[in-house]
């Protein structure tokens, strides 16, 4: 096609390259004689393109001019840019260094913060949609999926972009957000220094890598320091938790990254460092440092409920303060009751949240604020970010016209003043040796358990949960789930009783939601005040698409048999 003539008037000069978008090619304008990149999409609308294209005017952006028709093909005119793909320089080069992703990255940032100020979501940020020119002047390209944010799509469940760069929230389905394209923006980052993608290699296939991003399954990274610290804060798995797009381009420029012509002096600075540091750790990493969680294992989160005192405004008739002793590990049930038998009241539900990235929880220096990050008309969700870099969430939870978000505010507000003082509170007794909160949830099931079910091996994901606490394994359409918790004594609500071995009592319970089956597992009873309470393993079989007449039961029944042996 070399010297075709678009239009009668754009001459087609040199193919520079193909992809899932479409071809593009070097060509002149002769009418301007200028050069021009013109681009014929493989599907879609070159007109939407341009529409979202034409309304960008940034040094960052690729300009697009508008759209030619030539015989049945639309043809998107563009700026050329002399340039090659990030993933291009990857792939011949290989991975460049975390110095030059930054500068990169700080360029793409603006013109994604650009985008979003406009209310548009890109969708698609990868290495092969950034150009980078000479001096490394980078530029973002490709718009043919990009959408204003308030669209939604009609249909759902269908997942736009390219998986190996895919957030975790689009990966599951959901509409592509701001967020998303922070998250897109750090894994491309993390390509630049790490030669592959978050989400693993491409020889896996797109199905793999899909599977890996819906289970947040990280691949390692080789490199740590500042620049990796700064790419797990972009691609953590909650979309509240990355920093607003606008924020991104003072992170990257203000990185404090070594000097790659000072290396030998650094490596000796920081040896010497290491050692003062480790020195330090001794002598102080006993002493509690306020607002952190500490040991998960022993922190008791029902000390930071809020009492009557604290509710007094909302003029309760009494609050108990831990209504349901904590039903979970990492977490605590208040209630705050309007009448005296409490049957009209608001509960609040305490949980600590990790925040889920590769390698350990990074700091984040000081105390968060409250913060609202959801509210409907039976739950408003509070969270404050703590110094080492965890969550606590407040769920105040109740019936139409109940007050639940200044309630949530107020007991935020005391728990945030206890946390200003000191870590979350101790328990004063250790977890007995025979309870589930000594166990590794992910380490109940093997492969060999596993692959019946599920079809596939998998790889295990913890929780967005302290200690352990809960796991999950995903391929395609099949889940498996392990959660602990503790509870009320069985009753015949629970389900039928059944034998999973080590004479524990267990009960299946086939209804608890649709297109799942679970088992629950009796590990101990403990007394608690006057109440008895037991510790649950839940065992969960679940399918996205349940084929009607398929019943996961008699799986999650074997994946039941497999955990009992290797409980505590």
């Amino acid at each position: 096609m070399v010297g075709r003539t678009i239009a009668d008037r754009y001459r087609l000069e040199e193919h520079l390259g193909a992809g899932g978008m479409g071809d593009v090619w070097r060509a002149t304008d002769l009418r301007l004689q200028e050069t021009v990149a013109l681009k014929r999409p493989r599907e879609g609308d070159a007109g939407h393109e341009a529409r979202i294209g034409g309304e960008l005017s940034h040094p960052n952006v690729i300009t697009v001019h508008g759209t030619v028709t030539d015989g049945p093909d639309q043809w998107l005119v563009m700026e050329y840019l002399p340039s090659r793909s990030l993933a291009e320089i990857i792939e011949a080069d290989g991975p460049i260094s975390p110095q030059r992703a930054a500068r990169i990255g700080a360029q793409l940032a603006d013109a994604l913060a650009a985008m979003h100020a406009k209310g548009m979501v890109h969708r698609d940020v990868k290495p092969g949609n950034v150009l980078v020119g000479d001096n490394d002047v980078a530029k973002l390209s490709d718009f043919g999926i990009s959408r204003w944010a308030e669209q939604t799509r009609v249909g759902g469940g269908d997942v736009a972009g390219t998986a190996a760069y895919l957030a975790p929230e689009v990966a599951d389905g959901h509409e592509a957000r701001p967020a998303s394209d922070v998250f897109a923006l750090g894994a491309t980052l993390f390509a630049a220094v790490e030669g592959t993608s978050p989400w693993g290699s491409p020889d896996a296939g797109s199905s793999e890598q899909l599977r890996r991003a819906k289970a947040y399954d990280i691949t390692p990274p080789r490199h740590d320091g500042p620049f990796g610290d700064l790419l797990a804060q972009l691609m953590r798995r909650d979309p509240q938790d990355r920093p607003a797009t606008e924020n991104v381009r003072p992170l990257l420029e203000g990185v404090k990254l070594p000097n790659p012509r000072r290396r030998k002096a650094v490596v000796i600075g920081a040896a010497a460092l290491v050692a003062v540091v480790v020195a330090g750790f001794v002598i102080y990493s006993r002493l509690p440092v306020a607002g952190t969680v500490g040991d998960p294992r022993t922190m008791d989160v029902c000390g930071l409920t809020a009492s009557k005192d604290d509710f007094q405004r909302f003029q309760p008739h009494h609050v108990d303060t831990n209504a349901l002793n904590s039903y979970w590990f990492n977490g605590c049930t208040s209630w705050v009751a309007f009448d005296e038998k409490g049957d009209n009241g608001v509960v609040l539900d305490y949980f600590v949240k990790q925040f889920v990235q590769y390698g350990a929880a990074k700091p984040t220096g000081k105390l968060g604020e409250v913060t609202q990050i959801a509210s409907t008309d039976e739950v408003c969700t509070k969270s404050i970010v703590l110094v080492d870099g965890n969550t606590l969430q407040i769920e105040a939870k109740g019936g139409a016209g109940q007050p639940l978000c200044d309630i949530g505010q107020v007991a935020g507000e005391h728990a945030r003043s206890v946390l200003t003082e000191k870590q979350i509170p101790r328990r004063t007794e250790p977890w007995p040796k025979d309870s589930l909160a000594n166990t590794d949830a992910c380490s109940l099931l093997k492969s060999e358990n596993l692959e019946p079910q599920l079809k596939s091996a998998a790889t295990p994901y913890p929780w967005n949960e302290l200690g352990s606490w809960g796991c999950g394994w995903d391929y395609e359409q099949r889940h498996v789930q392990i959660e602990f918790s503790r509870q009320n004594p069985f009753d015949a609500g629970d389900g039928t009783v059944i034998d999973v071995g080590r004479d524990k009592l267990a009960y299946l319970d086939p209804e608890a939601d649709e297109g799942q089956c679970q088992v629950k597992i009796q590990q101990r009873v403990a007394k608690e005040g006057d109440e008895k309470r037991i510790e649950v393993v839940r065992v969960i079989l679940s399918e996205d698409k349940l084929t009607e007449g398929t019943s996961l039961c008699p799986g999650a029944t074997e994946l039941a048999k497999a955990v009992v042996p290797r409980l505590p």
